[in-house]
């Protein structure tokens, strides 16, 4: 499944709201017991209910991480920040019998140019 993952304007650890958007691919483990798992969680449950359920666990904890990084650290270290996500949320989304593939931040705002002026910075 491939899931939407938008946290919009959350403070980052200095206070600065920012916007992130993500994309998410996960998928139900094959291992027998997350299989169980899965069936016990999800049964009667459309793939759609399925997916929300496991993009609100993912936006959680990547609003979580927004609020412990600067936004140097996110801008700068996307990777790290998507690494960061997929570490701490791998434990809720096994816990549900589901796996995450991939995980990538698709795009870093923010509403009163403070990333605008990062860029000034590094130009200047």
């Amino acid at each position: 499944m491939t899931l939407d993952v938008n946290s919009p304007q959350v403070y980052t650890k200095q206070g600065v709201p920012i916007t992130v958007n993500s994309i998410a691919q996960v998928k139900i483990s094959r291992d027998a017991s997350a299989l169980r798992i899965a069936a016990g969680a999800f049964l009667g449950l459309t793939k759609t209910q399925i997916g929300k359920a496991a993009e609100e666990t993912l936006e959680g904890h990547q609003r979580s991480i927004l609020g412990s990084m600067t936004v140097e650290e996110i801008f700068q270290d996307r990777e790290k920040f998507a690494t960061e996500v997929r570490e701490v949320a791998v434990t809720d989304v096994q816990s549900m019998g589901l796996e995450i593939v991939s995980f990538t931040i698709r795009d870093i705002h923010d509403s009163e140019g403070y990333l605008m002026s990062l860029g000034k910075k590094r130009t200047a």
